[in-house]
């Protein structure tokens, strides 16, 4: 998985790319072949907003989350992420047993 971190208006953090390098981890599962990970960390007054931009070989999927916590926020993001991607591969699925994905022919 390719991370590419963008930090707006804060500075940039290691703890903050280990942490969030830590969680995605756990996203691999999801795709066969490699996927592409932006993360964008912008903070306004006193919210911050973690947004995660997932491109693959299945699509692409953003989720965003502003908290006042840096650390909440990529959790709850990361979250709400792999509930996108686990959704998104079960329709993927072939679901009936023993046939294939394409119809027998007769």
């Amino acid at each position: 998985m390719k991370s590419t971190y963008t930090f707006r208006h804060m500075d940039a953090s290691d703890r903050a790319r280990a942490h969030t390098d830590d969680k995605l981890g756990r996203l691999e599962r999801f795709e066969d072949r490699e996927m592409a990970v932006d993360v964008v960390f912008t903070t306004e007054k006193h919210e911050i907003t973690a947004e995660f931009k997932v491109s693959g070989a299945h699509g692409s999927f953003v989720v965003s989350e502003t908290r006042t916590d840096l650390f909440e926020a990529i959790d709850v993001a990361v979250d709400r992420l792999d509930q996108v991607l686990s959704r998104d591969k079960a329709k993927r699925k072939h679901h009936k047993g023993g046939q294939g994905s394409t119809p027998h022919e007769m």
